[in-house]
């Protein structure tokens, strides 16, 4: 699903986004949280990363597939590194012998018990073992700003606002964090443990949450139609403030 789902297209939802500024690259309308990805020349709604490994964008459609599939598959590595090695090597020469750093500090006596063919196939389930850390790592990052309810581009431009308004004397809060718990709800579309089980730790194909183009900010208000930022009276002391039209005046990615 993570590489045959598309991401959404912004061009696919121009009658829902005719009141949003035009793309400077594609002429496109450009609902909130979308952005113009370079590679694929369109614009992406909640455009997080274009995966080179998948050939498309990572967006409103298919992150939560992409996600799922980045911890499936760094499960899988670190079970195929871990338990596989040990019986791998219990078939191919009765016994528990060799560890993992072998390979690169014993490797002519690892060649020389398991023959050229096992030997490749020994160097896979260190590979994959390697490849689990990498992945974990992944999804700790994601899972991360999943928490906080940004994507990969989001969390950039947020670290310009924040000093922005740091500089202002304002204190930059996230439109887009309902919270721990509800962020996380959002991203998997699930409000119960059986819709979690069910839709998340089974492979499902359920639609997330909402359109893509209408979005909620932390306050319950419909970000969309707001036109203009309420009016503000400035302390001596910070502000929780939101940036004017957070995400449509992002640079083109």
């Amino acid at each position: 699903m993570a590489s045959t789902t598309p991401p959404g297209l912004a061009k696919d939802y121009q009658n829902l986004a005719s009141q949003y500024p035009l793309c400077k690259k594609c002429s496109m309308h450009k609902p909130p949280r979308t952005h113009h990805c370079r590679w694929c020349d369109a614009c992406v709604l909640k455009f997080d990363h274009h995966c080179i490994c998948k050939q498309h964008c990572v967006g409103f459609y298919n992150h939560r597939y992409f996600f799922q599939f980045c911890c499936f598959m760094a499960i899988g590595c670190m079970y195929a590194g871990t338990m596989g090695f040990r019986e791998y090597q219990i078939a191919r020469l009765g016994e528990h012998r060799f560890s993992h750093l072998d390979i690169f500090f014993k490797p002519f006596i690892v060649l020389n018990a398991f023959g050229i063919i096992n030997y490749i196939t020994y160097s896979i389930f260190i590979a994959a073992l390697v490849v689990s850390f990498l992945l974990i790592t992944l999804v700790c990052w994601h899972g991360r700003m999943i928490s906080r309810g940004i994507t990969s581009v989001e969390r950039l431009f947020n670290q310009d606002y924040t000093k922005q308004c740091t500089k202002q004397g304002f204190l930059f809060v996230n439109p887009y964090d309902l919270g721990l718990v509800e962020n996380w709800k959002q991203f998997f579309n699930v409000r119960t443990i059986g819709e979690f089980i069910r839709h998340v730790l089974w492979p499902s194909t359920h639609l997330p949450s909402g359109n893509g183009i209408i979005w909620t900010n932390c306050n319950g208000q419909n970000l969309n139609k707001q036109t203009k930022p309420s009016s503000q009276t400035r302390t001596d002391s910070k502000q929780d403030i939101q940036p004017k039209e957070p995400m449509e005046s992002m640079k083109d990615r």
